[in-house]
């Protein structure tokens, strides 16, 4: 990502409001501490399978991101926003994958919330 993780932070939190604004409307709650305890947390990946998101995305949401060195401890997709907040430095081209995958759970976000 050429802007860099101050962005991949933002896209990735994006992404959780987004998917959690889905789950309120389809479940019309009205707010998130009305959803379950497992829904409030960043776990995308359990958002995205809980609103039937296609297997083949949520699949994607299962790999881990390898730090940059080779040396350090992987990342789970789940704990991305950690890395990018914190400044844990990712294999790029691996994060970039990581990235896409954001990408595209953000187009679901839009076209389910018509935004």
């Amino acid at each position: 990502m050429a802007e860099g993780p101050p962005a991949a932070l933002l896209l990735f939190y994006s992404v959780e409001c987004g998917l959690k604004a889905s789950m309120l409307r389809r479940f019309n709650l009205r707010s998130t501490a009305q959803l379950p305890p497992d829904l409030r947390r960043h776990d995308l990946h359990r958002l995205a399978k809980e609103l039937r998101l296609p297997p083949a995305l949520c699949d994607r949401m299962q790999r881990s991101c390898p730090s940059q060195s080779g040396q350090g401890p992987s990342v789970s997709f789940g704990d991305l926003h950690q890395a990018w907040r914190y400044g844990h430095a990712l294999q790029k081209d691996e994060e970039e994958k990581a990235i896409q995958v954001l990408r595209e759970l953000r187009n679901w976000c839009q076209g389910e919330l018509g935004a």
